[in-house]
């Protein structure tokens, strides 16, 4: 059995006229005949009644017709399934970001791609900096959102955004009712920051920040996520350096501040040269990003 047969057979079952059944198909009338005949010899029924002016479903007939459009429904949904998936319509990405990309980059790209794509389910990992690149390298996730890192050249890179750093303070603080603070008024006064291994290009910043001020920040402590840092100031143990988006946390306690002179952070989006994955692609193409190896590589930036 053929699957032409068995949509041939519909279309006469619809028309209940074979001349009329072969002008929906775009076919003359008597291969669409000769097609129904060899339907009926292989089922071994017959499924019409054939008269001079009438063509009528037999009980077989009948019984058949509505198994074959499930069977003709259910491959067309499943050929549009696949080409769908094919186009980057359907299926899954999986995306790692760190915190700060949460803050700064990651909402308005997932917005925009979730209504443009809501077939495609999109499965989020949040993890630190240092750890974002092993995870796309390894295939655990399809695309990172974070700042750059000079790691593996088999993964891409390209920016997305950029901002500058902003200065965290205690809401009680001497400094907190100013607009603008020069870094070097802080320069005695105890720094909250993260270890270097966890966000390089971002520490990296933040200590030439600190050194065109003129001082080394007199670290009380360190830990890894921001939102902690800010919490820690919060809690009047110190001052930090942190990227402005994460002044949209707003935590009370905390005054938000500019600082007369920032470098700016880079956010981008990085995954592995060459990976043709279609719900990768369609994300990469609705964010504006190189699908056709124009890429940037890591050690490059």
């Amino acid at each position: 059995m053929e699957l032409r047969q068995v949509r041939y057979f519909l279309a006469v079952a619809e028309h209940l006229h074979f001349g009329r059944a072969a002008q929906s198909l775009h076919v003359t009338q008597p291969p669409l005949s000769r097609q129904i005949a060899a339907l009926e010899q292989e089922l071994g029924v017959m499924l019409f009644e054939r008269h001079s002016r009438a063509v009528r479903l037999t009980a077989a007939g009948q019984s058949f017709v509505d198994q074959a459009r499930a069977l003709v429904g259910g491959l067309d949904q499943a050929v549009r399934g696949a080409q769908a998936s094919a186009r980057g319509e359907r299926g899954e990405l999986r995306i790692g970001f760190t915190s700060m990309a949460a803050w700064a980059l990651l909402p308005g790209l997932l917005k925009r791609y979730c209504d443009h794509y809501p077939q495609v389910q999109v499965n989020l990992n949040e993890v630190l900096p240092r750890d974002l690149n092993a995870l796309v390298y390894a295939g655990e996730v399809d695309l990172a959102l974070s700042i750059p890192t000079a790691e593996p050249t088999e993964l891409a890179y390209h920016p997305l955004a950029q901002e500058p750093l902003c200065l965290a303070l205690p809401s009680d603080h001497r400094l907190a009712n100013e607009e603008v603070i020069a870094l070097a008024r802080l320069a005695d006064e105890p720094f909250i920051g993260f270890p270097r291994a966890t966000a390089p290009a971002l520490y990296e910043a933040i200590i030439a920040c600190c050194a065109q001020a003129g001082f080394e920040p007199r670290v009380r402590m360190r830990t890894h996520l921001q939102q902690t840092i800010v919490n820690l100031v919060a809690a009047g143990l110190g001052w930090a350096l942190v990227p402005e988006s994460i002044s949209r946390l707003a935590l009370p306690g905390v005054s938000f501040k500019r600082v007369s002179s920032s470098p700016l952070i880079t956010y981008g989006a990085c995954w592995v040269a060459g990976n043709r994955h279609p719900c990768l692609l369609s994300f990469l193409a609705l964010a504006g990003l190189p699908v056709n190896g124009l890429e940037q590589r890591f050690d490059k930036v």
